[in-house]
């Protein structure tokens, strides 16, 4: 099954300066990242908060970090994040030393801390803000305890410490979608704040801004917008019917069905493990393919996007029951019509439209004028599929648009893991040469 995601669509950039060939082989083994960096430099995947999902049922801790001066939130409407055009960071990011001076939002967290803790059943109704704890900016992520401690304002809390074992900044999620007058409040404080010119601050939908975020942003939106997204469409219980509200702080949905036994019992709700009460994340397969002396690659143009003419990886859907290895198999194959046996598993990355993890894969084909063939019958989901030379395809990864390329063919987004599978391949093609 194809994604409804194609890497396509994030986009493409040219540069003016394009490096010389000569430039890229004699610097070859500098822009070359081992995978154990591409792995922590996934966009999106960004490794921000430390969860501390454990803790998400402690609504004494909840509370605590909520109403901590140091607590910071960002903010969604219909899952589209609150960002600032004119600022040097673009996600919208507020903490309660600014928040907690006006009493909107007071009464905002201070309903919500008591709900989340008595586990409400009317806490979704009217204009009440949904929120999600994500975690804490702690030590494990890098943040330096020390040097905050040592900061000449005494007077402010500037980390969350939590019975001595748990210390760090929280961070939170919050969704207005329903909440349109603290939704006016929270633009009017950002306004206020950041000290930006009028209009300059807003939500959106546009993927020219999630794909303009630093890594930490990135990650903050990723995260925050995949687990909103879950609780905004999950509003009854797919057992029962009855409503659902979240508890853990966001992490999980509860049925609110009263009735424990018999008729009209909720069987989600009498099941000791139920995998609709947790977010869900749907595994997709990425796959950039090669011959086997990796002088040529196989990419492919989807019909959706074939006015960009741009060239990804092959990519699809898991099924239930399959492994990585027997899905990538079978969407090349579904897809392509080629056959592929040599399959690895390379890197992941979040994608955050709606909830999938993206599960990068190399595969290389053996040429033996059967196997490498190409059939677009099967599927029919693509509008064309080749094998290029891989000096083709390095002069559009380092060179941005090949010398020789009359047809304006372009690769995904240098955020996207299909341009990281891409590149990976060209360096390793072009490293055995060095």
């Amino acid at each position: 099954m194809k994604p409804n995601l194609h890497l396509a669509s994030l986009g493409f950039r040219y540069y003016s300066q394009p490096l010389k060939r000569s430039q890229i082989y004699s610097k070859m083994s500098h822009v070359y990242k081992s995978l154990e960096e591409q792995q922590k430099s996934v966009y999106f995947g960004h490794e921000t908060l430390n969860r501390i999902s454990f803790m998400r049922e402690e609504s004494d801790f909840i509370t605590s970090a909520i109403f901590h001066e140091s607590a910071k939130f960002i903010f969604f409407k219909e899952t589209n994040p609150l960002v600032s055009k004119n600022s040097d960071k673009k996600l919208v990011v507020l903490d309660n030393s600014v928040l907690r001076k006006h009493d909107f939002w007071n009464s905002a967290i201070t309903k919500w801390s008591k709900d989340n803790a008595d586990q409400e059943p009317t806490m979704r109704d009217g204009e009440a803000p949904t929120i999600l704890f994500m975690g804490i900016e702690d030590e494990t992520v890098g943040l330096d305890l020390k040097s905050l401690k040592s900061q000449e304002d005494d007077e402010k809390e500037k980390f969350l410490d939590y019975q001595g074992r748990y210390q760090g900044v929280p961070y939170f999620a919050v969704d207005l979608t329903k909440s349109s007058q603290l939704e006016k409040e929270i633009i009017a404080t950002a306004y206020s704040s950041l000290g930006v010119e009028k209009d300059s601050i807003f939500f959106t939908y546009s993927r020219k801004h999630f794909f303009g975020f630093e890594d930490k942003e990135g990650a903050l939106f990723s995260h925050g917008k995949q687990f909103l997204d879950w609780l905004a469409r999950n509003l009854f219980c797919p057992g029962c019917g009855s409503k659902v509200i979240p508890i853990h702080a966001g992490g999980k949905l509860r049925c609110t069905n009263p009735k424990e036994e018999g008729e009209g019992a909720c069987p989600v709700k009498a099941a000791p493990i139920s995998n609709v009460s947790f977010p869900r994340t749907d595994a997709v397969i990425i796959t950039a393919i090669t011959n086997q002396d990796k002088t040529k690659m196989l990419l492919s143009l989807s019909k959706r996007y074939a006015d960009l003419k741009m060239y990804s990886c092959t990519a699809g859907f898991m099924e239930p029951a399959e492994t990585v290895e027997v899905a990538t198999g079978r969407e090349i194959w579904e897809e392509t019509g080629v056959v592929c046996r040599k399959i690895n598993m390379m890197l992941t990355q979040p994608w955050p439209f709606p909830a999938n993890l993206m599960i990068g894969c190399l595969a290389e084909v053996e040429f033996n004028g059967v196997n490498e063939n190409i059939n677009l019958g099967h599927d029919k989901e693509l509008a064309d599929a080749r094998w290029f030379d891989m000096e083709f395809v390095r002069q559009l990864i380092y060179e941005r648009k090949a010398m020789d390329n009359p047809e304006g063919i372009n690769l995904p987004n240098p955020e996207s893991i299909a341009y990281s599978l891409i590149r990976m391949v060209v360096d390793q093609a072009g490293n055995s040469k060095l």
